[in-house]
């Protein structure tokens, strides 16, 4: 499932949860598009903005408005 969601980050918008460390279920909508950001969503975000950090998958939060990240073994639906 951390390829799937990877990929699909970079091209689009995707909607998917995962558990926080509190045990809370986090349901997310985000990508790693930066044209996409820039361009639907008026924002001026560099090309490194936003890499992935090893056992982490960092996403740009549209409903937060800001970068967040979770890790790979947490994830536990995509949508």
């Amino acid at each position: 499932m951390e390829n799937k969601i990877r990929k699909r980050l970079k091209l689009n918008v995707v909607k998917f949860a995962f558990k926080k460390k509190n045990g809370e279920t986090r349901y997310a909508t985000g990508t790693n598009n930066i044209m996409l950001l820039n361009e639907m969503y008026g924002l001026n975000l560099k090309e490194n903005d936003g890499l992935d950090r090893g056992n982490l998958i960092n996403y740009y939060d549209l409903e937060k408005k800001g970068w967040r990240c979770f890790n790979k073994e947490l994830l536990t639906k995509i949508y």
